[in-house]
């Protein structure tokens, strides 16, 4: 695919982007804009085809077929081999919880869980969590001279006992992207199941649960141009044998045996025409007509992943050109395509927080602390100090707005 990257036409399809005196978006690993379709599909939801699941009636029958097509839309977007294999709910977090609740009735004492300490929180105190049940949490270890895993340290804590492996497609704190077809090797060699937080990896690059061999995966839409809402993938087989807590009622078939309650229906909606939108950029970056929506959706996850690594070089050069500035992770230029362009890093003589509010008012929208992934902070020793600053670009950014924050940061030094 030849890469034919027009960032003004991307950019138009966000108005918050290009709004007059709009900021410049940094803050993209906490959450991405929308598009405007976006945005006119969940309004469009909720004053046409406002119903609950189930009626006879029309909006009710509208509402149903929205979902299901976003469900079949969902299911091309990370390779899954059927709709049904794919659940929502209202966050990656609560998601991972129910499904960590449900693993747990299936454990006996002295099962183990293997999580990393490279990980965002929501992807370790679920595991954790099940400690309660008996289970024994082992832990991976990082190299912290570039945030990568200790695979060494991996096969060290695998076993006979072992039962699930929780992993990151892609750190959110310092993003290195995760080698998790080995990660699935080595688990599923002690017959351990595997489950993939690829929240922070989804606005980045493509997804393909099949290629990965994962068990189960999970991604919240509002981190790839949507609004607010989880999504998790399982395998349909293990999804029909673990003992879900649901009411009397719910099916008992997946994914409505891991759907509590009623849906976010306008968000699901939204979700669509985020997806609607990355199948425009697939037909825009392709060479030639493509006729499925998941190649649609491959070519613009590729063309992406492809842009985004001439922004992460372009981040790495400039960042390092500030005095005293520290970047955590990787930083061998010839490794870029072994992160997404997710950059932690300190000032000296500045805390978090004060870089944070200098680069906010220059209308550059930063964050600082721990990010969610107090692990690692406590492994690289930041955690006292106030972790890191934390910049990340999608697609829509540009080499001009790397630029502006250089020079902002310079103005600090």
């Amino acid at each position: 695919m030849s890469l034919n990257f027009d960032v003004t036409r991307v950019r138009e399809h966000f108005p918050s982007v290009i709004r007059p005196r709009a900021p410049i978006y940094f803050d993209n690993p906490a959450g991405t804009q929308v598009t405007g379709a976006v945005a006119d599909g969940v309004r469009d939801y909720l004053l046409f085809d406002n119903a609950n699941h189930g009626g006879a009636f029309a909006t009710s029958t509208r509402s149903n077929a929205m979902v299901n097509e976003t469900r079949a839309a969902m299911a091309d977007f990370l390779g899954a081999n059927s709709p049904d294999e794919i659940v929502f709910g209202p966050n990656m977090t609560t998601l991972t919880y129910g499904l960590s609740r449900a693993l747990g009735r299936t454990l006996r004492p002295g099962d183990e869980i293997v999580v990393t300490r490279l990980d965002h929180d929501s992807n370790i105190a679920p595991w954790v969590a099940l400690e309660e049940c008996g289970a024994v949490v082992r832990w991976v270890d990082v190299h912290t001279e570039d945030c990568t895993l200790d695979f060494e340290s991996l096969a060290a804590v695998l076993g006979p006992r072992t039962k699930l492996v929780a992993v990151g497609l892609a750190s959110n704190a310092v993003g290195t992207v995760n080698d998790v077809s080995r990660i699935v090797r080595m688990a599923h060699a002690v017959d351990a199941r595997v489950f993939v937080d690829a929240v922070h990896f989804a606005p980045h690059g493509p997804i393909d649960v099949a290629e990965l061999d994962c068990d189960f995966l999970s991604c919240s839409v509002y981190k790839f141009f949507g609004p607010h809402l989880g999504v998790l993938w399982g395998r349909r087989e293990l999804l029909e044998r673990l003992p879900a807590y649901k009411v009397r009622s719910a099916p008992d078939a997946p994914p409505d045996r891991f759907e509590t309650g009623t849906q976010n229906h306008e968000g699901i909606a939204g979700t669509l025409e985020a997806l609607h939108y990355l199948e425009w950029l697939g037909n825009e970056l392709a060479p030639a007509p493509v006729h499925t929506r998941r190649a649609r959706l491959l070519a613009a996850m590729h063309g992406i992943r492809a842009r985004e690594r001439e922004l992460s070089h372009a981040l790495l050069q400039g960042l390092q050109a500030v005095p005293g500035l520290r970047i955590f992770g990787i930083t061998d230029p010839d490794r870029m395509g072994d992160r997404v362009p997710t950059f932690s890093f300190t000032l000296a003589q500045r805390t978090p927080l004060e870089v944070a509010t200098h680069l906010a008012s220059r209308d550059i929208q930063a964050w600082n602390g721990n990010h969610f992934a107090m692990t690692i902070m406590e492994t690289l020793g930041l955690a006292q100090s106030g972790g890191t600053v934390r910049v990340g670009a999608v697609h829509y950014n540009t080499h001009e707005e790397i630029d502006l924050l250089v020079q902002a940061l310079h103005a600090l030094t």
